[in-house]
């Protein structure tokens, strides 16, 4: 089992031949620091794939800001993400650490070296509690055993976020396992909040084909439908209720507050928000 650290200054750049799902997302966010050759030769062959890639990740950046600030306001002050990329300085990007405010404790967890490494210094100036943590996500036991030891308060109502990184663990009941630690482990009145990447909402084939582009790369990427997401969802043995409107496309969770010309169905995910059974202090 992969031992945790809280890192501030760990890790190291990865060859410019081996593409990272970090920095590729960061140059298709319009990054222009953190991305290397093999990087924008891979984000252009997604881009190929399937062009309205820069829109879904929007879509999906939106939902994050905007599901975190309602978890704020519902009174949560700490923040797990699970998976959590680089942070974007991208303003148009408000990343997890500005959506949470500045009296909040967020930690970062992410397998790459690379975000471990540069994460904390693109965060310095944040206001709030920062830890980057590096650690596999097939782990999810060990990650939850530790997180008190980086700052969380287990006795306090907490926001998990899986926010596009299950699709990255292909095999089902690795991601089972890892959502279920997590619906087991959480503090009562905690809440889970999840997108999944799909083919079922592009008709075209064209995610299929971009997730294939990241498979050929190295980088299994496993889209799944609603009822797989489901399924992945009811690994608790206490299951967690699904707030409405369910597992829905994520461009449609919050409506109202869109930015982007996208179809709301056509986001190549499905987003969908867990409630603990036990309300807590919430």
């Amino acid at each position: 089992m992969k031992t945790l650290t809280s890192a501030t200054a760990t890790g190291s750049l990865a060859p410019g031949t081996v593409p990272s799902t970090a920095r590729i997302t960061d140059w298709l966010l319009g990054g222009e620091r953190h991305h290397q050759p093999a990087d924008r030769r891979l984000g252009m062959r997604v881009l190929n794939a399937a062009p309205w890639t820069n829109e879904a990740l929007d879509l999906n950046r939106q939902y994050a800001h905007q599901t975190v600030a309602m978890l704020r306001a519902c009174g949560i002050r700490q923040f797990v993400d699970l998976g959590s990329g680089l942070p974007s300085l991208n303003p148009r990007y408000p990343h997890t650490a500005l959506s949470a405010g500045p009296d909040a404790t967020v930690i970062h967890v992410d397998y790459d070296p690379y975000v471990i490494e540069h994460g904390p210094k693109l965060l310095s100036s944040r206001p709030g509690l920062h830890r980057f943590v590096h650690a596999d996500l097939r782990d999810m036991l060990q990650i939850l055993h530790e997180l008190p030891l980086h700052g969380l308060d287990p006795s306090q109502p907490t926001g998990f976020l899986l926010h596009d990184v299950l699709p990255w663990i292909p095999d089902n009941a690795d991601a089972r396992a890892s959502v279920g630690a997590v619906l087991d482990g959480a503090p009562p009145g905690s809440v889970l909040s999840l997108t999944h990447s799909t083919g079922a909402l592009c008709r075209d084939g064209s995610a299929a084909a971009a997730a294939r582009c990241f498979t050929e790369a190295r980088l299994p990427l496993r889209l799944r439908s609603a009822e797989e997401i489901r399924d992945l969802t009811e690994a608790s043995t206490r299951p967690w209720p699904i707030r409405a409107p369910g597992i829905v496309p994520v461009g449609q969770y919050h409506p109202n507050r869109s930015r982007t010309a996208l179809p709301p169905h056509h986001g190549g995910s499905y987003a969908a928000i867990l409630l603990h059974p036990d309300p807590g202090r919430v």
